[in-house]
């Protein structure tokens, strides 16, 4: 399992709670390195609010826990080939295709 669905299954099993950040995250800026070291409910967290944002960009409003295991699979490839993308930049391509 991929770091990003693992993830994703955290906060699935742990519900939605708000995780404790201590500064907000300015998605725009976080690399896929940046976001390797958030603590896993963030991760989770983030990770979710991702397949929404690009959903939205995508006009798809399904929530599809396998086509998300396989964007995370996706990502966690295009993240590890260089960790010094942009997440979000990651997550739009790999959820556009």
């Amino acid at each position: 399992m991929t770091k990003f669905a693992k993830a994703a299954l955290c906060v699935l099993t742990l519900g939605v709670a708000a995780p404790a950040v201590a500064e907000p995250i300015d998605i725009a800026n976080i690399t896929c390195e940046g976001f390797a070291s958030l603590d896993e409910q963030t991760k989770g967290a983030l990770i979710m609010w991702m397949d929404g944002y690009t959903g939205g960009i995508n006009e798809d409003s399904t929530f599809d826990l396998e086509r998300l295991g396989v964007n995370a699979a996706d990502a966690d490839a295009a993240c590890s080939a260089d960790p010094t993308r942009s997440l979000l930049e990651v997550m739009t391509e790999v959820t556009s295709g």
